[in-house]
């Protein structure tokens, strides 16, 4: 068959898809990559990961600074561990974060319990798989499971008893009720049965925090549980430096 150039047929030439420029950067954008902050961009972040496998840790740490300035209380939102207990409790668990026990804080008001748990969350939080950390108080813990139109308390009962890490401040000072003592015994032996990691604070003496909380759940606090306990006078009623 002859070829089409010797019949005289001339042939469509191709095209170049023309390319649409590239918007500008706004201030405060990556100026590779507008539309992203410049202070944290996904697209170069990616692109150094990439190019270099050790960006990946700095990636995540990133985040993880990112997750604790969002979601940490203002005031804990730079707290960094330091009792040497904590620290110990802190390098266990990294090193093993499947088997990793709870931590248990336990002293008087204004010991620094609190600042201690934050700071063992934000140092534990980039070795666990996942980010799906929770931290609350006992207090607002029940505040957001008593049943409302439109809301399903099994499932939010389920996501604090399946998150990675979660962290409970004041554990014992919520109203007693027998509601409270089911609530709080499927919680705990929910994450005792699985093995997953808490950090729990409290001003009660394990003593009353057994007649609190009850035997079955003081048992299971007492086998899976590192206890540090913080001793000294109320921080914050210490007057402030001139």
């Amino acid at each position: 068959m002859p070829e089409p150039a010797r019949l005289g047929v001339l042939l469509p030439r191709s095209r170049p898809t023309p390319v649409a420029p590239l918007p500008e950067a706004k201030p405060g954008e990556c100026p590779d990559h507008p539309g992203n902050p410049a202070a944290y961009c996904g697209p170069c972040a990616g692109e150094r990961k990439a190019a270099d496998p050790h960006a990946r840790a700095e990636m995540r740490a990133e985040r993880v600074r990112q997750d604790c300035a969002r979601r940490f209380p203002r005031r804990f939102r730079d707290a960094q561990a330091d009792h040497p207990d904590v620290l110990a409790w802190i390098d266990r668990a990294a090193a093993d974060p499947e088997d990793a026990p709870s931590l248990l804080l336990v002293g008087p008001v204004g010991t620094g319990k609190t600042h201690q748990a934050y700071g063992a969350l934000r140092a534990l939080a980039p070795e666990m798989a996942g980010r799906d950390w929770i931290a609350t108080t006992y207090a607002d813990l029940f505040a957001s499971l008593r049943p409302r139109p439109g809301a399903d308390m099994e499932a939010d009962l389920a996501r604090y008893r399946q998150a990675s890490i979660l962290l409970v401040d004041d554990l014992g000072i919520a109203k007693g009720s027998e509601w409270v003592e089911e609530i709080t015994y499927r919680l705990i032996d929910g994450r005792y049965l699985d093995m997953r990691p808490s950090i729990f604070t409290s001003n009660l003496p394990p003593d009353q925090l057994r007649d609190v909380l009850g035997d079955r759940i003081a048992s299971r606090l007492a086998q899976s549980c590192t206890r540090v306990v913080l001793d000294g006078p109320d921080r914050r009623r210490v007057a402030p430096v001139a």
